[in-house]
């Protein structure tokens, strides 16, 4: 006996990691060649990444839920069941506020945008 989380499946056509920075919002459409269920599973140097853009009440949603909670930093994990133009294609799954981004294609943005609200003379969280 142990404890289980189990989430319902959701007929997608992607997936897609938004890594938001202060007011930054970085965004890339995830794909695994063998079409993989969940692309954590698969071999990471073979998922094929997009950048994508994040429809206007979805980053403000993001934004919210990183004020919500204090935070400037995290990574949000969608499922896209459309081509992702519409707000009603994004299904949040979670939120990680520690998660990894080095991986991703802009994650030299990504770290310039943390160094922006480290640095004492660049920007600063909102």
């Amino acid at each position: 006996m142990t404890a289980h989380l189990f989430q319902a499946e959701i007929p997608k056509t992607g997936d897609v990691r938004v890594t938001v920075v202060g007011q930054k919002v970085f965004a890339q459409q995830i794909t695994a060649q063998d079409s993989a269920l969940d692309w954590r599973r698969g071999d990471w140097d073979q998922l094929q990444h997009a950048p994508i853009a994040v429809p206007a009440p979805v980053e403000t949603a993001l934004h919210h839920y990183l004020s919500a909670f204090g935070l400037v930093f995290g990574c949000f994990d969608f499922a896209l069941t459309g081509d992702g133009d519409s707000t009603a294609d994004w299904v949040f799954i979670g939120c990680n506020p520690n998660g990894q981004w080095g991986w991703l294609p802009d994650a030299d943005a990504i770290t310039t945008a943390f160094a922006d609200i480290l640095s004492t003379e660049g920007g600063r969280a909102r």
